[in-house]
């Protein structure tokens, strides 16, 4: 049909080759001219990336990219949401296709001519056209029961550490809701439970860093400030997508995925203020007031600082279980947060600290 025959205009072929160039400029002589090297192998890997265009996107495309997958990216709204993602692969690699998650044809068109579909759609508050259930739940059941009806062989769904049947959050219940979906779905699929990640213009690091610079105090909320947790690099996440790709020894498992550093929300907030330099007023908040102030903003904001379903998220901890399959299990040795958080928030420093390490 017409999106079958937009997409294989784009296909790879099995092999390049480039001859040298010989052209009416004496500087250019034919003799003297040896072949390119071909920039990128092919893997024969065709991906399919939903929620390719967020946070963790850019990371799982540069590795399908640097190993010579095709990459099919589904999106939303207009160009600007998957330009920044062209680069990561070699001409005709990256493939953008529209594509509404709501209409079940769709989604299958844009799996039709994959062999691998890589489920990265998830929200931690909702919005004004998403619950977090449409989102975590019923999306991913969509996604799953298409790819399995098209024939693809391989699914990775990232759910995250703390989706449980019995979670206090909606967050924790929904991501269990999709895992159970995808399962029933699409029985053969690797499930990764990654912790809260950290990375460029991520959702804790930067979070902090922000409130530090531009808010007027810091606010240290009770019953938060304890609660442990060992935050994950984005970058961890997408090597572990990338062995789970190309080790099928993963598939039908579930893996629960945490750094190497578990950190208490203080310990957080002190390393990001030591890390950035800035100069801090803090005071303790009460929850309940906390709580009343972010039910106002997340209806105002299109991304709240501190939603209320994550206030509640984080008076828990949040580590991997003892006896699951972890990110070592993966050939993956996760970076130190404590070690790296400099690089993602060194912008938030003034000027005459910007070049300290």
């Amino acid at each position: 049909g017409r999106g079958l025959g937009r997409f294989q205009a784009f296909l790879l072929p099995a092999s390049r080759s480039y001859a040298g160039y010989a052209g009416d400029t004496p500087s250019f002589k034919t003799q003297d001219m040896q072949p390119f090297e071909q920039t990128t192998h092919v893997s024969g890997i065709v991906a399919t990336v939903f929620g390719s265009t967020g946070f963790v996107g850019r990371y799982v495309v540069n590795r399908l990219g640097d190993q010579g997958s095709q990459v099919v990216v589904p999106y939303r709204g207009t160009e600007n949401t998957f330009r920044h993602l062209k680069p990561l692969g070699d001409l005709g690699q990256i493939v953008p296709m529209a594509c509404d998650l709501w209409k079940p044809e769709q989604i299958e068109e844009v799996c039709a001519q994959s062999n691998l579909v890589i489920n990265l759609v998830g929200s931690r508050w909702a919005t004004k056209n998403f619950s977090m259930d449409d989102t975590n739940h019923k999306i991913a059941r969509n996604i799953a029961r298409a790819a399995k009806k098209v024939g693809v062989s391989r699914m990775i769904h990232v759910s995250a550490l703390g989706a449980k049947e019995d979670a206090i959050t909606e967050f924790g219940k929904s991501k269990w809701a999709g895992e159970r979906a995808v399962h029933e779905e699409f029985p053969e699929a690797t499930i990764l439970r990654p912790s809260t990640l950290f990375g460029y213009e991520d959702h804790l690091l930067v979070k902090w860093a922000a409130v530090m610079k531009f808010w007027p105090f810091v606010p240290l909320i009770e019953g938060t400030l304890d609660r442990k947790e060992a935050p994950l690099a984005a970058t961890d996440l997408a090597d572990a997508i990338k062995f789970c790709i190309f080790n099928l020894t993963s598939a039908g498992k579930v893996y629960e995925l945490q750094g190497p550093t578990v950190i208490t929300n203080k310990e957080l907030i002190d390393l990001v203020r030591n890390t950035t330099y800035l100069e801090t007023r803090e005071f303790n908040v009460p929850y309940s007031l906390m709580k009343a102030v972010s039910s106002v903003s997340e209806r105002c904001l299109r991304l709240p600082r501190f939603p209320t379903d994550e206030l509640l998220f984080n008076t828990q901890d949040n580590l991997a279980g003892p006896d699951t399959l972890g990110v070592t299990d993966l050939g993956v040795n996760p970076v130190d947060i404590t070690q790296i958080a400099v690089k993602f928030i060194r912008h938030y420093r003034r000027a005459k600290f910007i070049n300290e390490l």
